[in-house]
């Protein structure tokens, strides 16, 4: 009797401690899979409504944006001495928006331009530019400026608790000047409705879903003007099956690395990036363009993280990464970083204890796609 008892208490243990272990299992399972809960809409993977109503309206009209390395990596600071120094955040997204947003007023100069650069020149300046077949190029041109003084006791200084040791010496502030938006409305004003050029005629689907997501295409002038023997322009066939492609695929892991990079990127947070890149292989996956660590310490410039495919010529036909296949190698990098997916493969040289430090090169140093995950859609 005693055994029978003893053996029907150990029982209840046993389904005790197996209902407590699975109901530890599914709690932090429902919180990884809280974690990663897949963007449903646009809006959940970026919260600037009028940014983005601006970046559409770019995108309708097949503009796009050239912003120069410099613009990029030059950052405003103020400064009294190495140790005693502050950075803003990168400003070419942030005079990007002012711009667009400006244009909201006037959706019809969108139909004046094919590209919209912005690049340091010899003094602030907008201008419209021609290429050799007659795209308009909008060039916002902006030049940096130093205001040098001397630190007194009402001086703000970019530390704390220096000011007595630092009186008397050099602070400078670094600044860029940029055209005013009503010199940029004049012009555009003033201008005609661009031409039509060939090598920006393409289906503008994949641009609208980049645009919704506060994102926009990485572009370099070079690569548009790409032949094939049939004089076909290959971005633009490019272009064409990605639109075709993002129609009629699940898109939700790319939403979801679209809204982790937008939140934790200091170079994403307002608009980040896409690339398409001209190579001899298909890849895809993430890039980090860095200056190194010395430029992000010492210079406060911080990397740029974004999402990259690739596009190849294959004969005269144009072969462009799977989307499709994209977005799962894009699932199963967040199966393999469960909710972490800040710095889950970052070297450890890249690693840094602060929050900021992480933000200033996230996802440091990227990663490419297994190339068996990115097969091309039988019908390319």
């Amino acid at each position: 009797m005693l055994k029978i008892l003893y053996n029907k208490r150990m029982s209840q243990k046993r389904i005790l401690l197996l209902n407590l272990v699975f109901a530890s299992f599914i709690s932090i399972y429902g919180c990884v899979s809280q974690d990663l809960r897949l963007p449903a809409t646009a809006s959940e993977v970026y919260k600037n409504t009028d940014l983005q109503q601006s970046l559409m309206m770019a995108a309708q009209n097949n503009v796009l944006f050239v912003i120069s390395s410099e613009a990029i990596t030059d950052l405003e600071k103020t400064e009294v001495d190495p140790k005693c120094r502050s950075f803003e955040n990168p400003f070419w997204s942030e005079k990007l928006s002012v711009y667009l947003n400006f244009m909201r007023q006037h959706p019809e100069w969108y139909s004046r331009f094919h590209v919209l650069e912005i690049k340091k020149g010899d003094q602030a300046t907008v201008q419209m530019q021609k290429d050799l077949d007659g795209a308009t190029v909008l060039s916002i041109q902006y030049v940096m400026t130093e205001v040098r003084g001397k630190v007194s006791y009402k001086t703000k200084i970019p530390c704390e608790g220096r000011l007595a040791e630092s009186i008397g010496k050099d602070i400078i502030k670094t600044n860029f000047e940029f055209p005013t938006t009503e010199a940029f409305a004049k012009l555009l004003a003033d201008s005609p409705d661009r031409a039509r050029v060939e090598r920006f005629q393409f289906a503008n689907d994949f641009l609208m879903y980049l645009a919704e997501r506060g994102t926009i295409f990485k572009f370099g002038h070079e690569q548009s003007f790409e032949k094939n023997s049939k004089g076909q322009f290959i971005m633009a066939l490019a272009l064409n099956q990605m639109a075709t492609e993002v129609n009629s695929k699940n898109m939700g892991y790319l939403n979801l690395w679209l809204k982790k990079i937008n939140q934790n990127s200091r170079q994403a947070e307002l608009i980040q990036m896409f690339g398409l890149v001209n190579d001899n292989e298909i890849k895809a996956g993430v890039k980090v363009d860095t200056q190194g660590e010395f430029a992000r310490k010492t210079m406060g410039q911080p990397d740029l993280t974004y999402l990259y495919m690739t596009f190849k010529l294959d004969g005269d036909d144009v072969k462009v990464t799977s989307i499709d296949g994209f977005n799962k190698c894009l699932q199963a990098q967040a199966k393999d970083l469960g909710s972490d997916i800040l710095g889950g493969f970052r070297t450890p040289a890249g690693k840094g204890s602060a929050g900021d430090e992480i933000r200033d090169s996230y996802l440091s140093p990227g990663f490419n796609c297994d190339p068996a995950q990115l097969v091309p859609p039988s019908n390319q």
